[in-house]
């Protein structure tokens, strides 16, 4: 698709190739979140790892005079709404360069997008803005997408949280998965787009993350049985942060200026709050058995701000980093309701 015009320039919006990977990189350095937002992040040295944890995907690009100006993604995948699988697209990385803002690129990109995710038929889309990015949000609301759920990103200093015994933790096999995929289900089961309809889904998601980052997955019993079990995701081949802000935050000002070396529990599966603090602790006494990163090691846990189950995790200082999702129903079927009940955000998301 070619746009020119007497007020706009002269672009074309094409599907991104590998090729393309260094001036994404580039493109995606100068276009920070937002001013009010404390964070900045680094994709380097594949753009396109974000996107791997996904079944299907596709970035398109915003091109003028052999330059990359804009971007955007999406990616389906299968999740359960109201306890029913359906198919919902999720919306990302919609970037503009600086100089060329205001003149209709994000637009165009998001046609080229919306026209793909059309001819995979899903029944929901959804976006996560982070909280300050004015202009993502103006764009999704200006497109008919709804603010559905406030939704927090905790990151938890790993040596800040108190020690646990690394010796309760045992690796899970792949023979365990079935019992993993149900704990992990029975934690979240009033909770819209989980992403693990099934256990071949589950297994996919691992396979997927091989070779970008999941270190394995680890649980412990109580009375014989399965309590409680986590992936460990090191974020680190896909995307790092570093936090701008650099004036004090009293507990938190270890993160200040700071580059963070995040790793994410996922999946997450527990028996009571208690259990989810249990994996928290235990989370941060297996990854002290690792030697240290050079930047700061953070264990990151997402949720719907409204989860009163996570509220057991305000016991251990954190940095909390919000954002708004959005929902849009592509059927007008029904699918719309999402928003009803908690979510649970998926860490690929992010």
């Amino acid at each position: 698709m070619t746009t020119s015009g007497s007020h706009l320039p002269a672009f074309r919006v094409r599907e991104a190739t590998p090729e393309d990977n260094e001036a994404l990189l580039a493109l995606d350095r100068q276009c920070v979140v937002a001013a009010a937002t404390p964070v900045a992040f680094d994709r380097s040295p594949d753009f396109f790892a974000r996107s791997q944890p996904y079944p299907h995907w596709r970035t398109y690009v915003a091109e003028a005079d052999s330059h990359l100006i804009g971007i955007g993604a999406m990616a389906l995948k299968p999740v359960l709404v109201a306890g029913l699988p359906v198919q919902a697209a999720y919306f990302y990385d919609l970037r503009v360069a600086p100089d060329f803002r205001r003149q209709g690129i994000a637009k165009a990109v998001g046609d080229a997008i919306r026209a793909h995710t059309r001819s995979l038929n899903p029944a929901i889309g959804y976006s996560l803005v982070m909280e300050g990015n004015v202009a993502s949000l103006s764009f999704v609301q200006d497109r008919g997408s709804r603010a559905l759920r406030s939704c927090v990103l905790r990151l938890f200093r790993v040596e800040h949280i108190p020690v646990a015994d690394p010796g309760r933790l045992r690796p899970l096999g792949n023979g365990e998965a079935e019992s993993v995929f149900r704990l992990v289900q029975e934690a979240h089961s009033e909770h819209d787009l989980f992403p693990f309809t099934d256990v071949a889904s589950f297994h996919d998601r691992r396979r997927r993350l091989s070779g970008f980052g999941f270190c394995g997955l680890y649980g412990w019993d109580a009375g014989g049985a399965l309590a409680g079990c986590m992936g460990l995701w090191d974020y680190s081949p896909v995307m790092r942060m570093r936090m701008r802000m650099l004036e004090p935050m009293g507990e938190f000002s270890w993160a200040a200026g700071r580059d963070l070396h995040l790793v994410f529990l996922m999946p997450l599966g527990f028996r009571g709050t208690d259990g989810l603090a249990e994996a928290v602790r235990l989370a941060a006494a297996r990854l002290r058995q690792d030697p240290a990163p050079a930047a700061v090691r953070v264990l990151a846990v997402p949720q719907d701000l409204a989860d009163p189950a996570y509220a057991v995790l305000d016991q251990f200082p954190s940095v909390q980093l919000r954002f708004t999702l959005f929902g849009l129903d592509l059927r007008g079927a029904g699918a719309g309701s999402l928003g009803d009940r908690l979510v649970f955000i998926d860490p690929a998301d992010l």
